[in-house]
């Protein structure tokens, strides 16, 4: 029979090899004397891994567990005020697009419209073989990429002062 496996050394040592299969490898164990010299020093680990224990959490934990609470309730409280404070813009905007709409003579704001787009279609057309040419949108893919890049950085991490537990 060849040597046991470390996973069932392992197993003997911290008495999760059980069954006929422990049993097996305990048999061996006992005729061979390389696996039983690997099962006593393995034995001797799980030994001193079992004396070990925890320590003691630090004094000021709960209260540094409270501050760091407390700072993430202080956050989610001033992202709620925000979106609280926008939502009456957004409803003068609305207001103002309806009022827009329903203004006595829109035929007249969509064929400004119209002509605004139309300028712009006409604009775009022209500028699109000197972009190209530039290679432009390149360029300006990479710069929207980086500034995303930099807004979600500037989001997860926080400057030094702003992680203090004082602050």
């Amino acid at each position: 029979m060849s040597h046991l496996t470390e996973t069932q050394l392992q197993g003997l040592a911290d008495g999760t090899l059980r069954g006929p299969e422990g049993l097996a490898a305990r048999e061996h164990c006992e005729t061979c004397a390389g696996c039983d010299a690997e099962l006593s020093a393995y034995g001797a680990l799980v030994r001193t891994l079992s004396a070990l224990q925890d320590p003691p959490p630090p004094l000021d934990f709960t209260a540094s567990v409270l501050a760091a609470v407390e700072v993430r309730e202080t956050q989610l409280s001033q992202r709620r005020h925000t979106l609280l404070a926008s939502l009456p813009a957004a409803a003068m905007a609305i207001f103002a697009i309806a009022g827009w709409a329903l203004s006595t003579t829109p035929a007249a704001h969509v064929d400004r419209l119209v002509d605004g787009v139309t300028v712009l279609r006409h604009l775009f057309g022209v500028l699109t073989p000197v972009f190209n040419a530039m290679r432009l949108p390149l360029g300006l893919g990479a710069f929207v990429f980086l500034a995303v890049v930099l807004t979600a950085l500037s989001r997860t991490l926080r400057p030094i002062h702003a992680r203090a537990p004082g602050n």
